[in-house]
């Protein structure tokens, strides 16, 4: 039976680092949350640093995404190999007419489908992690050590094989997947995945979307790591539970 798509929720939210405040660039890193046909979806993404176009680079993958399960939505093909590639011939569209070298960004999204079946997928840095019912976390690319490199992106990426995937076959009440750009990835060690989200749908999910997001961005600039400099971005898909009554 179809999954009530009112039930899986989202939300999200991204600042700017200290450096790129300090040298008056714009925000590198983008997320996006959306529901359709296709089911309910996050995607975060972070734009290498070292690209003219990282912006927009980083901005376009969360479009594409979005385009891309649409499409893939449309064509009615099971396979998530043919969504990669719809991802990455989008992205490639939508940076023109810059090129896809200059507008390089990492990708990750999560979906969970009109089926109930949830997909993860991870191109490049950063982190994409489950929380399962039992509270056990599985930390994509963890299982697979050098099989995902941590410099390729799309426009770096010659391949759908650089990406780490995975697939669960339902998305049951309690479960959650976080996203999040190497601002904060890389200080989420060990246990600390696990505790971070159950922080975030503990203690944020049950607000109002206005106050929530200004909660969040709050604590991503007031971040605890001494001297962290990068932008940081994170979204949560969750489903929630029957007796939860928080905001949607």
């Amino acid at each position: 039976m179809p999954r009530k798509q009112s039930q899986v929720q989202h939300f999200g939210a991204s600042v700017k680092g200290p450096l790129h405040q300090r040298e008056r660039r714009p925000n590198e890193d983008a997320w996006k949350g959306f529901c359709g046909s296709f089911g309910t979806a996050i995607v975060v993404s972070d734009g290498m640093g070292s690209k003219p176009n990282a912006h927009t680079g980083a901005r376009m993958a969360c479009r594409a995404v979005k385009d891309a399960l649409q499409y893939w939505e449309k064509i009615k093909v099971g396979s998530p190999v043919i969504l990669l590639r719809l991802v990455h011939i989008l992205w490639e569209l939508q940076v023109l007419p810059a090129s896809v070298e200059d507008s390089a960004a990492t990708c990750l999204f999560a979906v969970v489908l009109p089926s109930g079946e949830l997909l993860v997928a991870k191109l490049g840095d950063g982190i994409a992690a489950i929380r399962e019912t039992d509270g056990k976390v599985i930390v994509l690319g963890d299982e697979r050590s050098g099989f995902c490199n941590q410099t390729t992106a799309l426009g770096v990426a010659r391949s759908t094989k650089e990406w780490s995937v995975i697939t669960r076959p339902s998305f049951p009440p309690g479960a959650a997947v976080l996203l999040a750009t190497d601002g904060i990835a890389d200080d989420l060690i060990g246990d600390r995945v696990g505790d971070f989200i159950n922080l975030l749908t503990d203690e944020f999910a049950c607000l109002q979307p206005s106050v929530r997001w200004r909660k969040l961005c709050h604590e991503l600039r007031n971040w605890s790591t001494p001297k962290h400099l990068d932008d940081k971005t994170l979204a949560i898909l969750w489903h929630k539970k029957d007796d939860f009554e928080g905001a949607s």
